[in-house]
């Protein structure tokens, strides 16, 4: 199968596009590759614009993240890319909360119970029991995005990365893909020229391989794919706005030029929060009365 991915299949081409578009100067395409773009442009600026984002939209991913945590555990190594945690908890096999692990101030007579300490989950007292804990967050977009050609096995559920991408850098952090949409692209070579997105469950560093949720329709075999953001103009056109302003930047563009790319940033930024936070609209925006911190302890 050929790797010639149609530009209106990839992110990472639609978006390198706009910004060479936006600064329209000959001189980028032989100072700055592709490569360079989406390793030291793309990257930081889809980790700004998800992270903006996050704070206020109706359906952010929520990772489930198992934690095996030994009698006397003190301290836990979280995984990378961690945004916000909304809980950690026991479940049983129906997904039913079995016990509710609040977190409690420092001062507390009884100890903080668990506290983030940088990248790790601290306890305080000390476990007294043998645990299987979940840890339930929200990721960041603090990846390295790339392309490149890799496999699908539909029976195993599982994707293999490629270990030479086309575009970016593999993200080699354990589990740091969790959360995040890994994207089949269509190739000139491919039947079914259609893009499929799906949320990583699992990322495997040492084997280089990707459990999404659920399935992709795709068959067995190899594709090109991308790991980044869901399909979304407005998302698309504010991540190549607030590249066009770092890397315009770099090559001192003028100041009406620069408010001129600004103005289109702040426009597809309002336009994506927008719509991300309007999606759920059953309930509408309010506070939750009835929840399990307010319950009388």
């Amino acid at each position: 199968m050929g790797t010639n991915v149609h530009d209106g299949g990839s992110f990472l081409r639609i978006v390198i596009d706009r910004i060479r578009g936006y600064l329209d100067d000959p001189d980028l395409d032989a100072k700055y590759s592709d490569d360079f773009i989406v390793r030291h442009v793309i990257g930081p600026c889809l980790a700004d614009v998800i992270s903006r984002l996050n704070m206020n939209w109706d359906n952010p991913v929520v990772v489930r993240h198992v934690a095996d945590l030994h009698k006397e555990c003190a301290y836990y190594q979280l995984p990378p890319a961690i945004g916000e945690i909304h809980r950690i908890c026991t479940l049983d096999d129906k997904d039913n909360i079995i016990e509710d692990w609040k977190p409690r101030g420092g001062w507390n007579p009884r100890g903080p119970g668990w506290s983030i300490e940088g990248n790790m989950l601290s306890f305080r007292p000390r476990l007294s029991r043998d645990l299987c804990m979940e840890i339930f967050y929200v990721p960041t977009g603090d990846v390295s995005p790339h392309m490149g050609t890799g496999t699908w096995d539909k029976d195993q559920n599982v994707f293999t990365m490629t270990d030479s991408p086309t575009l970016g850098q593999i993200d080699r952090r354990p589990n740091a893909y969790a959360g995040q949409i890994v994207r089949i692209l269509p190739d000139d070579q491919a039947t079914d020229k259609y893009v499929e997105e799906r949320v990583v469950a699992v990322h495997d560093v040492v084997q280089g391989q990707l459990k999404p949720r659920f399935g992709f329709h795709h068959a067995s075999g190899t594709y090109p794919y991308e790991i980044a953001p869901i399909g979304a103009q407005s998302l698309y056109e504010a991540i190549a706005a607030a590249g066009s302003l770092k890397l315009g930047t770099y090559r001192k563009v003028s100041q009406s030029h620069y408010r001129m790319i600004l103005a289109q940033y702040q426009s597809a930024i309002k336009t994506v929060g927008d719509n991300l936070s309007n999606l759920q609209m059953r309930t509408g925006k309010s506070w939750e009365s009835y929840t399990v911190d307010s319950w009388i302890e």
